[in-house]
């Protein structure tokens, strides 16, 4: 209750009270007093209800304050709660900070060790890089030498090949002369004295020859008849090749026969193996001309 109305509600008492007092004399006295005190009763009344419409009000106020304090103590418990939690999470955090400082000691000196490697680390990195630049130098030197052998080592095989040739195709001229030889012998033996000295002048026909240039190329294809072996190859008159032109046969740097052409088109020509070691096979190289 306010104090408004605890005074308002001292007053009407008082005031009840003087009214009793002042009106119980006067009752036997005079009806005027009568009047009073039911005017008096009729306040009295009024008072009495009003003290009731404020006893109300102080009732439902006090209602508002507690349900006003009931939420408070609820927020109260509330903050309390949030305050241990933030209490222990400041307890946990102090924890963490603690291992904190504990790895970042012991990730300082990790740091201390690491920079101490480091430093030995660059020092052989600067031996090292002192190194490899003296080899690099050797590489370097070692690998200029290597072309110049092998330009020398093309060079000599070249004249290795060159010379192969040269001995295949003097073995082929020796195997040719001594056959022609013998041929020669054997006719020689049968012509009569009288033209013996005439057969012995070389007089006889020279259809084969070889080209004044150098052509090569590859048999193709291999026929056999009569004991003779006929071959196709893959160059023609569009490579200079003509009829009764001799061709060298090898497989892999070996002399294996000798070719003559007896035709020719323009990219191809078919010839029969005049002097042979074996058979010949697609796929065997053709030289002629001055390889």
């Amino acid at each position: 209750m306010s104090p408004l109305t605890k005074a308002f509600v001292v007053l009407v008492t008082v005031l009840s009270v003087l009214l009793v007092a002042l009106v119980v004399p006067y009752v036997a006295q005079t009806e005027d007093y009568a009047s009073q005190i039911r005017d008096l009763e009729a306040k009295a009344n009024a008072a009495e209800q009003s003290a009731r419409v404020a006893e109300l009000e102080k009732s439902a106020i006090l209602q508002g304050e507690s349900e006003k304090s009931k939420l408070l103590n609820n927020r109260v418990s509330t903050l309390t709660t949030e305050m241990n939690q933030l209490r222990e999470d400041a307890a946990e955090a102090s924890k963490n900070v603690l291992l904190g400082e504990r790895k970042l000691a012991q990730l300082e000196a990790e740091l201390s060790r690491l920079s101490a490697a480091a430093v030995q680390d660059a020092d052989l990195l600067t031996i090292t890089t002192t190194d490899l630049k003296e080899t690099r130098q050797s590489l370097v030197d070692a690998q200029t030498k290597l072309v110049q052998l092998g330009d020398r080592n093309n060079e000599l095989e070249s004249q290795r090949d060159s010379l192969n040739r040269q001995v295949n195709r003097i073995g082929e001229q020796m195997v040719s002369l001594e056959q022609g030889n013998v041929s020669l012998r054997g006719l020689l033996a049968r012509v009569p004295e009288q033209y013996r000295q005439d057969v012995s002048t070389g007089q006889g026909e020279a259809s084969h020859f070889e080209a004044s240039n150098p052509i090569a190329g590859t048999i193709t294809d291999v026929q056999v008849s009569a004991g003779t072996q006929l071959v196709q190859v893959d160059v023609g008159t569009k490579d200079g090749v003509e009829e009764n032109m001799k061709f060298l046969v090898h497989r892999n740097e070996q002399y294996v026969g000798t070719l003559v052409v007896v035709r020719v088109e323009s990219a191809i020509a078919a010839g029969r193996m005049v002097l042979s070691r074996g058979s010949v096979q697609a796929g065997d190289q053709i030289y002629t001309g001055p390889y």
